[in-house]
């Protein structure tokens, strides 16, 4: 089998942003807008013809790329402002994250602070890249959770939401529970509407793996806990335990 030659990260970058470009939809691009509140910049593309895009990238570099390879072409991608580049260089790095290296850390904290503006860029990076980087680098959980302290409503959202896939895994289960409700006690007095949808996010996932541990939380929570968080944290439970929840943790 002939391998293909590698190519570099910068032109792999101009060739994708190119095929973005040449599909564009403006009227599709600007039906995406109602699931944002702020201004959002979308080239437009449909689900089919993103897929196709990505993989032929992925076709090209999965045999000849590094992590570092990656990075670059991430930091290339997200120059542009449009959702879809961004989002491309995210799973890209996704693609070789087993390979990262502790400082790679940095990159994602700076690209969820100066390179997301949006939860649906949040969302697509802390998941895919964040949640198995920490998988592979436990020790520097503490940083994450550090992050709940950050001015920046991307980064609080992003240690938030890297930890939804973490907390259903069998492997370190304990930890990431342990840590998914330390990131959630400490969010409770953000102001963030986004935030308190993402709590509850966490909330919920973690209440798969453990439900009585999530009623005891509330229970013993519950007046401190902003109330999006406990409906979005308590959906999976029964109607009724729903409506004594709701009832248990209002406050008085």
């Amino acid at each position: 089998m002939t391998l293909r030659p590698k190519i570099a990260p910068h032109r792999a970058a101009e060739e994708t942003l190119e095929r973005l470009r040449r599909h564009a939809n403006a009227k599709k691009a600007a039906s995406y807008q109602r699931f944002f509140k702020q201004p959002v910049n979308y080239f437009g593309l449909d689900k089919q013809t993103s897929t196709e895009i990505k993989q032929d990238l992925f076709e090209k570099i999965q045999e000849s790329w590094t992590i570092e390879d990656a990075v670059r072409f991430c930091k290339a991608m997200i120059k542009d402002p449009h959702m879809e580049s961004r989002g491309i260089g995210y799973q890209v790095v996704a693609h070789f994250v087993s390979e990262a290296p502790p400082k790679l850390l940095a990159d994602v904290k700076r690209w969820l602070e100066h390179s997301c503006g949006n939860w649906g860029l949040v969302d697509n990076l802390a998941p895919s890249v964040l949640a198995p980087f920490l998988e592979q680098h436990p020790d520097l959980i503490p940083d994450v959770v550090s992050w709940s302290d950050s001015p920046s409503q991307w980064v609080r959202r992003g240690a938030t939401v890297a930890f939804v896939p973490l907390v259903g895994k069998t492997k370190d289960q304990k930890l990431y529970l342990r840590t998914a409700y330390q990131i959630a006690e400490r969010l409770f007095d953000d102001e963030e509407d986004l935030m308190h949808k993402a709590v509850g996010w966490l909330l919920r996932e973690s209440g798969k793996a453990d439900m009585k541990r999530l009623e005891r939380f509330l229970l013993e929570k519950g007046p401190r806990i902003p109330r999006t968080s406990v409906r979005y944290a308590i959906e999976r439970f029964p109607k009724d335990e729903r409506k004594r929840l709701l009832e248990a943790t209002r406050k008085k």
